[in-house]
């Protein structure tokens, strides 16, 4: 069995896949019925008193949906890497598979490929249910801005795979690396504060499906990070093989 087969079947046949399309479905289809009825919702919970709240754009009910698949999405997606790629996390195992594969990028590669490719076909199927919801709900979204937004998003998740790639290579410990790789993907839009240098660095993805269709931004914007994303996700692939040549078991 090659190290591919393997690796798709232990994404498939455990809840690895499943809690992935689960949570970025859930909240592609929640999230614009929330914002839609947000008034209804506050007025209910308020207990009578008056709170008015603008109404609601199709914008806001995409934006909703982005900001959850941003920080409780991206945490999945860290920790289905993480338990891929943290394959010296048990010595035993460690050794089994570095005796058998022909190198460590053999190792490497169908575990980043698989988790990212699960990571993007979850976010893409999030993506695409809040788009039916907002316009059912709450109004028509751009196509051009909705299939700009999706790239930049699954650009970010490639990248920030490779990262949780390049945090196992750092530690052993599954919980470790997850630790190490939200650190260094919380700390970049922290780092991009200045907006000359925020539309460089791939965190400025993460925020780009909104501003593609509220008008803010057009996908040209975005290159940079694009362009940076593609060869930083090269790099730090490659940096991380090499730790893990390199490293004792």
């Amino acid at each position: 069995m090659s190290l591919w087969r393997l690796e798709w079947l232990r994404l498939v046949r455990t809840p690895r896949a499943i809690a992935l399309c689960a949570v970025f479905g859930f909240f592609g289809l929640v999230e614009p019925f929330v914002t839609r009825y947000q008034q209804d919702l506050v007025r209910h919970l308020s207990h009578g008193a008056r709170i008015q709240l603008p109404p609601a754009t199709p914008a806001d009910g995409l934006s909703s949906y982005v900001s959850d698949a941003t920080f409780l999405g991206l945490v999945l997606v860290v920790v289905v890497a993480a338990a891929a790629l943290c394959f010296d996390s048990r010595p035993g195992l460690a050794t089994f598979l570095r005796t058998r594969a022909g190198s460590v990028r053999e190792l490497v590669l169908p575990r980043f490929a698989l988790s990212a490719a699960a990571a993007v076909v979850a976010y893409l199927l999030g993506t695409l249910g809040a788009w039916y919801e907002t316009a059912v709900l709450i109004g028509s979204l751009p196509a051009s801005g909705m299939l700009g937004g999706m790239l930049c998003g699954a650009v970010y998740l490639v990248f920030a795979v490779a990262v949780t790639a390049l945090a196992a290579a750092m530690v052993r410990s599954v919980i470790g690396t997850i630790g190490v790789a939200l650190a260094i993907l919380v700390a970049l839009p922290i780092a991009g504060a200045p907006r000359d240098v925020g539309r460089w660095l791939p965190s400025a993805l993460a925020d780009a499906p909104v501003s593609l269709v509220n008008g803010t931004d057009q996908l040209p914007h975005f290159g940079p990070a694009l362009a940076v994303s593609a060869v930083a996700t090269v790099a730090i692939l490659a940096v991380a093989t090499v730790r893990l040549r390199s490293r004792e078991i």
